[in-house]
């Protein structure tokens, strides 16, 4: 048997682009959108630096690319983007390693790329004088744990930043008065170290905060869950029901309320009400877990009908809502004034709490019993030996 030559990573890549394997393609037929993310997420989680490397010079990505995005490349270091040094072409770059409408912040990725790599290739980029470059998304790691002591990546942040303003032009047609002021359209503030504003994370088009649509709405809007801005066109935008955030329509999936028949959309933070035993999440507006008026402790109905949890009911009588616990101390605390509803809902820890009682004076007179016994033993053998 002839054992066949395996195939290289670009070669798996290259066939994804052939027509008939149908709508599953890495890139369009001109190469303008180079996607990683639309092949398999165990192939390109593999791939090298020598594989991006020689897949973007295959297809002459320096001069054909406008569109890249490195989704789940978290092998490599950065140097396979060598080939895009003094790149006039390209638009956009994607470093987040993620894919659209897919946070970030709750778990950083585990990759390998560099800044030492990576910012060179970055800066040959946008010092060219026909620079095309509009939007950049780095990693999350890089935006959050800047090193002060290591200041190149905010310094890089600065100089792509003047580029910016420079070619800065909305669909308006406004552009930016550079004499009175020095805006930001690339993030210099802790905590949004990066995040690049009026732009468009689809089109890279730009918007200023004047660009409205017919109905007098913005014409750009900041997805509270994934943190990225999309403009009107690209993608639907659908408000939080509980606050004034905005969430695009792919990423409501990751703001379900734990109750099945809950309708409301609403966002990560708005989901305040975690049971502290399953630790599902409710909006404000459903009433299946409850807090403890004494201890703030939340669970939800189901589990606090389980066996051995300390639950948290509300009272019919009295409109309380407490966990078993502190119920059965207020109950103990005031004998005289306690709700009777509330003294039965505790019956069964009252009994239990008896019973326990009981045993530990039961347990005491045993241990007083053993104690008179080895006192009695030790004044006999006193007097044994008087």
């Amino acid at each position: 048997a002839v054992t066949p030559t395996p195939r290289s990573p670009y070669d798996i890549i290259l066939a994804r682009n052939r027509p008939n394997v149908g709508h599953s393609l890495i890139a369009s037929n001109d190469w303008h959108t180079l996607d990683f993310g639309d092949i398999e997420k165990e192939l390109a989680a593999k791939l090298s630096d020598d594989d991006i490397s020689e897949a973007l010079l295959r297809i002459d990505a320096a001069n054909k690319v406008k569109r890249l995005h490195l989704t789940n490349c978290t092998s490599i270091t950065g140097s396979g983007l060598a080939p895009l040094r003094g790149c006039t072409s390209i638009e956009q770059i994607d470093l987040s390693l993620v894919g659209a409408h897919q946070p970030t912040q709750e778990d950083y990725l585990m990759h390998h790329l560099s800044c030492d790599l990576v910012l060179p290739v970055l800066d040959s980029i946008i010092s060219q004088e026909r620079c095309s470059l509009k939007h950049l998304r780095f990693p999350d790691d890089w935006r959050y744990e800047d090193d002060p002591d290591d200041p190149r990546f905010e310094e890089f942040l600065v100089r792509y930043n003047a580029m910016l303003v420079n070619n800065f032009t909305a669909c308006c047609g406004i552009r930016l008065d550079l004499s009175s002021h020095h805006p930001e359209i690339i993030s210099l503030d802790e905590g949004e170290l990066g995040i690049q504003d009026w732009t468009c994370s689809e089109c890279a088009k730009y918007y200023c905060s004047e660009c409205t649509g017919e109905d007098g709405n913005k014409l750009l809007h900041s997805c509270h869950t994934c943190e990225r801005n999309y403009c009107t066109t690209c993608v639907a935008m659908v408000p939080c029901g509980d606050c004034n955030a905005v969430m695009c329509v792919d990423c409501i999936p990751h703001t379900d309320c734990a109750n099945p028949s809950c309708t409301n959309i609403v966002c990560n933070d708005c989901l305040w009400k975690e049971c502290y035993e399953c630790y599902k999440k409710w909006c404000g507006d459903c009433n299946d877990c409850i807090e403890c008026e004494g201890c703030c402790r939340r669970c939800c109905v189901e589990c606090s009908e389980e066996e051995g949890v300390d639950g948290v009911h509300c009272c019919g009588v009295c409109e309380t809502n407490r966990c078993d616990k502190c119920r059965l101390n207020l109950c103990q605390t005031r004998a005289d004034s306690s709700c009777k509803e509330c003294v039965n809902m505790i019956s069964s820890l009252l009994l239990k709490d008896n019973e326990k009682k009981q045993r530990e004076i039961e347990d005491l007179e045993d241990k007083n019993e053993e104690l008179r016994r080895r006192l009695k033993d030790i004044r006999a053998m006193t007097y044994a030996s008087a």
